[in-house]
């Protein structure tokens, strides 16, 4: 993680990663702060506002299948208002809250997106739990 910083100050400079990223941009005591642009080998970009070595405040993440997403990010995570473009030219605007992207179109697939996921999870955990308590009571030989 070498930084070969264009300025005296230390403030603005290039980090190359070993993972192959590169980072151009500002700098607050060694670390990523201001703005700056991200870009990783597998063609991953982040343009946008950082804070302590996270994007933070307003960027543009774009992904190798030509998806986009323009948005506020806060310690590094898509949060509030923000935009998805796909890579055939659709778009979706509306606001991350708790890790997903909702929008008037989507909300109600996310809803039931969600309770659908919670029903699966009970599912899979009380399977699980029974199985385990079976086990238990075979090894004990409660049963």
């Amino acid at each position: 993680m070498a930084i070969e910083y264009k300025n005296d100050q230390k403030t603005s400079g290039i980090q190359t990663f070993e993972n192959g990223d590169i980072y151009t941009g500002d700098f607050l005591n060694g670390r990523k702060h201001g703005h700056g642009l991200l870009k990783t080998p597998t063609k991953r970009t982040y343009d946008g506002a950082w804070e302590e070595d996270l994007p933070h405040g307003y960027g543009t993440n774009t992904f190798p299948n030509g998806k986009k997403y323009r948005g506020e990010f806060r310690k590094g995570k898509p949060f509030g208002d923000g935009q998805w473009t796909y890579s055939d030219g659709r778009t979706y605007t509306g606001k991350w809250i708790k890790g997903a992207f909702i929008n008037e179109e989507n909300k109600k697939d996310t809803m039931e997106f969600r309770l659908v996921t919670s029903i699966i999870n009970f599912l899979a955990i009380t399977f699980m739990l029974g199985v385990v308590v079976y086990w238990a009571m075979n090894v004990l030989n409660i049963i």
